[in-house]
């Protein structure tokens, strides 16, 4: 995702060493900080899991995280915008 370690421990509120021992397998997360990890890099915990590897479902995590990312004011347009793509089936 082209995310430095240090940038993904400051978002998941770890450190880049936590992080770097959760890799090498030397520990294992919380429920907690695999939330974040998930929300972090918009994809499921199945899939840093290694129990799933649906391309379609991490694809809907990063639209959903971009999602939460608009200002509400435009959530009447975003929404015309996926009627409109709906619509094109």
């Amino acid at each position: 995702m082209n995310m430095t370690r240090e940038k993904l421990a400051e978002k998941i509120d770890v450190s880049p060493r936590f992080l770097a021992d959760v890799e090498s397998g030397k520990v294992g997360v919380s429920l907690l900080t695999l939330k974040n990890l998930c929300i972090a890099l918009s994809t499921s915990a199945d899939y840093l899991l290694g129990l799933k590897s649906d391309e379609n479902e991490n694809l809907a995590g990063n639209i959903a995280n971009k999602f939460s990312m608009v200002d509400a004011r435009y959530y009447p347009l975003v929404d015309l915008i996926l009627e409109e793509l709906i619509s094109l089936k």
